[in-house]
């Protein structure tokens, strides 16, 4: 199903009329019609202000993935991103390709792993340098579950009460918690107060949270 094609089934199935939809997206109805019968693809600001309103991820109404993926925003992260395969990155403007390195704890008890799987596009403006899976509900009361991948910015100093990707040198496990550092020791605080804190001296900062992305 190409784009016209998928932009009519998602105007019969908000039963929105074309000259409605122009107007919630202050888009001139003759584009509309002309995207409907066709004639071209609109840029790529257009297509996420269309699926805004239609409710869906615009990379699905451009034929790039095969779900309507939501996608959800939390604690002032950027997180309004999209998954794709390499071989369509040309088509989506403002894109940046980072690679998804395995899995971090966001509990107890699993080791760091670093083993590239694949990659992902997410827009330019997340600054993200690598992708993690999430394994584990300690930051749920952050917006953030078991499932979950999180965009990260690579960097070896966070601010305090940041959202950070850091490992345990004494114990090789990595870990995805609130960062807090005190005068003679870090604080590591997940977002579930079914946890305990992570009271350490032996931190190794990754880098910080930016995004979150999740398939619903």
């Amino acid at each position: 199903m190409n784009f016209h094609e998928k932009l009519k089934k998602c105007i019969k199935e908000k039963n929105i009329k074309q000259i409605e939809l122009a107007r919630l997206t202050n888009i001139t109805p003759s584009s509309i019609s002309d995207w409907l019968k066709g004639k071209y693809i609109p840029k790529h600001d257009k297509v996420v202000i269309l699926a805004k309103h239609l409710d869906v991820n615009p990379n699905w109404l451009l034929g790039i993935e095969e779900e309507k993926v939501i996608v959800s925003n939390h604690n002032n992260l950027s997180i309004n991103k999209i998954e794709t395969n390499y071989e369509t990155e040309e088509i989506i403007n403002n894109t940046l390709k980072i690679p998804l390195l395995g899995t971090i704890c966001a509990g107890d008890g699993i080791f760091a792993e670093e083993n590239f799987e694949d990659f992902m596009f997410i827009d330019q403006s997340t600054k993200a340098d690598f992708a993690l899976k999430v394994k584990g509900d300690s930051m749920i009361d952050a917006g953030i579950f078991d499932g979950d991948i999180v965009f990260i910015k690579k960097q070896t100093i966070v601010s305090n009460g940041k959202i950070a990707a850091v490992l345990l040198t004494d114990s090789e496990e990595a870990t995805l918690k609130k960062f807090y550092k005190k005068s003679d020791h870090i604080l590591l605080q997940p977002c579930n107060s079914d946890y305990e804190p992570i009271v350490t001296r032996h931190v190794q900062v990754i880098g910080e949270c930016v995004g979150v992305y999740r398939k619903l």
